[in-house]
């Protein structure tokens, strides 16, 4: 690719980024979900360290199914908790997570360092904290691994309107999930339908900072660039996209 498709290709990523609603990266199954994790820092941590491998929708549902199935979202009474009483909650949630085994383990590793390490305030994970002592927090939860712990970052930056000074933003990847390693195939960044190709193809698009593109690739991916039949006419990409022209 040329350095000027490029580059164009790069500038339009970020303006759709910068035009997308905060919600838009929270999506969720209910509307009654989405203030719960854009307001309270501990049921946006536990989404964040159950994102695997399922839909964002149900990720971002679920810390609203667990304060409706206890009455409550406290993390000092999960805290309480034993990892059995934690996997019959799981279970008995409308949506669950993909790796049902994982979860409870998930959940008790976030809210103990919440609870001892926060004093029961999630958003002491962040505030006046450097990014990575953030990163080394999430990547300490069972079943987090640095593509979590990245996308944990960048959320916080936009959720919680907090800046990282400290933030090495040429080594911030993306999270490649089926939306963003597809659309950056079909764009002709990448050279093939690899999680490893996607993370290669952001670096050479955006060296500076890989992961600012991260949130238009995947909504771009979610809402046009679909697997089969995807809205050409309406993608912010049409007119550059390798697999249209």
């Amino acid at each position: 690719m040329d350095e000027l498709k490029q580059k164009d290709i790069l500038e339009r990523l970020l303006e759709f980024a910068d035009s997308l609603p905060t919600q838009n990266l929270l999506p969720t199954l209910v509307p009654e979900a989405a203030p719960l994790v854009m307001n309270d820092p501990y049921a946006f941590a536990i989404a964040v360290c159950l994102d695997r491998g399922m839909k964002a929708e149900i990720v971002w549902t679920i810390p609203f199914y667990i304060q409706n199935d206890l009455g409550h979202l406290d993390p000092h009474q999960i805290h309480q908790m034993t990892l059995d009483e934690l996997a019959s909650l799981f279970n008995r949630l409308p949506k669950r997570p993909r790796y049902i085994n994982a979860a409870p383990k998930t959940l008790k590793d976030i809210t103990r360092i919440v609870v001892e390490e926060c004093n029961g305030n999630a958003a002491n994970i962040w505030n006046g904290r450097r990014a990575a002592d953030v990163k080394r927090v999430f990547l300490s939860v069972h079943g987090v691994g640095p593509g979590i712990a990245n996308m944990g970052v960048l959320l916080i930056e936009k959720t919680f309107n907090v800046r990282f000074n400290d933030l090495d933003r040429s080594r911030m990847d993306i999270k490649p999930d089926v939306h963003t390693v597809r659309v950056l195939h079909r764009l002709g960044v990448s050279d093939a339908l690899t999680t490893d190709a996607a993370i290669d193809g952001a670096r050479l698009l955006s060296p500076h900072f890989p992961g600012a593109v991260d949130g238009a690739l995947w909504e771009i991916g979610r809402r046009f660039c679909v697997p089969t039949n995807p809205n050409c006419a309406d993608c912010p990409m049409t007119y550059l996209c390798a697999k249209r022209l």
